[in-house]
């Protein structure tokens, strides 16, 4: 079982309950792996170009589609970063951004992990 600050299923669960398909929510999740090491380094190539506003709209993607998945440490540290941004500090913005490397692949490793004991379910016709 996933740390919760980690990795939070109960996100996926609910999302394939709202939308009443599991099929989609485990596309959803799988999507957002394969997008996860392009999101986390726009993050921290804006902020190493000083580009404010590419680090906010990055750091915003990363915010909420961690947070639909239920990727809880790197939603925190992604909304951590916006919120630097936002103040225009730099420093802590790339301080919070080293962060984001590492809680990527726990998140990455929790979720795929998940994802792999949930199987990968079948489509439906409706």
């Amino acid at each position: 079982m996933p740390d919760a600050a980690t990795f939070d299923e109960a996100a996926l669960r609910r999302m394939s309950r709202e939308v009443d398909d599991r099929a989609f929510a485990w596309l959803f999740a799988s999507r957002y792996r394969q997008m996860l090491i392009g999101r986390v380094a726009r993050v921290t190539t804006a902020l190493q170009q000083l580009d404010l506003e590419a680090a906010l709209d990055a750091a915003l993607s990363l915010k909420v589609s961690s947070l639909i998945v239920g990727t809880c440490e790197l939603a925190d540290l992604a909304r951590k970063v916006e919120v630097e941004v936002r103040l225009q500090d730099v420093t802590a913005a790339r301080l919070s951004a080293s962060q984001l490397w590492p809680a990527a692949v726990r998140a990455d490793r929790a979720l795929g992990d998940y994802l792999a004991g949930s199987g990968q379910p079948t489509c439906s016709i409706r």
